[in-house]
């Protein structure tokens, strides 16, 4: 019984990494909203083996190794080939190339999860953008811009998502952002109290909101980019009103 309890945090991690192999297939197919779904269920399952490992005390340099290799997967190369198969589809561009800058995102995710494995001052916060915020929000945004699409409507949105230039700043910038020494704040809650917490309370409350709004024009998906957005700004605007003081 002990070691089946034990084995069940590496049991959560390997589910992730099965979703995540789903969303590359789903990317090949052009099914880009099943390719951010199944990248969102592989979240939860990466959240939950990390929870499980604490509260079963079932802690191991295996489990540490398997959740790197499997959020490689998932939220490395799953996203860089939702990007890849968008661009290759849907950016029209003379260079043949452009689409494979999309590979940036699983090679920089990589050096994000080696970085993490041995930055000790990543213990209860991150440096630089954690990879399953960085692959939710590139598969998300490709997500809703094909929904629009799939539905016949033309915006500003959707002309951005299809801009050759604005796709590759957005892959170089969102890499970069990966393996750049950024502070961000950890979702993990050491207690529910609201002192200590005022970021992450914030952020649910953003992302809620976010989902509601979205939900009411019917586009849902939107909102999980625009969390991860508005994520990244509150640690900016806290990173440079730290600087100063």
């Amino acid at each position: 019984m002990n070691k089946i309890i034990k084995s069940i945090p590496n049991t959560l991690t390997c589910i992730s990494l099965f979703f995540g192999c789903l969303s590359i297939l789903c990317s090949m197919q052009g099914d880009f909203l099943y390719a951010m779904v199944c990248i969102l269920i592989g979240s939860v399952f990466d959240f939950s083996d990390g929870f499980a490992a604490r509260a079963l005390k079932a802690t191991s340099s295996i489990g540490k190794e398997l959740d790197s290799l499997a959020d490689q997967v998932s939220f490395g190369v799953a996203p860089g080939f939702a990007m890849y198969f968008w661009m290759r589809g849907n950016v029209i561009c003379s260079c043949d190339i452009l689409p494979y800058i999309a590979f940036l995102v699983p090679a920089f995710s990589a050096l994000r999860l080696a970085k993490f494995n041995i930055d000790e001052r990543q213990t209860s916060s991150f440096i630089g953008l954690p990879t399953p915020a960085n692959a939710i929000f590139l598969s998300s945004l490709v997500a809703t811009a094909d929904i629009l699409i799939k539905e016949g409507i033309h915006n500003w949105f959707t002309d951005l998502c299809c801009n050759p230039i604005v796709m590759m700043i957005i892959v170089i910038a969102m890499s970069l952002l990966l393996v750049a020494e950024f502070p961000m704040f950890s979702l993990k809650f050491k207690h529910f109290g609201w002192s200590g917490n005022e970021k992450k309370f914030i952020l649910i409350l953003f992302a809620v909101l976010a989902l509601v709004i979205f939900s009411f024009l019917e586009i849902p998906f939107a909102a999980a980019f625009s969390t991860i957005l508005f994520y990244i700004a509150v640690c900016a605007v806290d990173f440079f009103t730290n600087r100063q003081h």
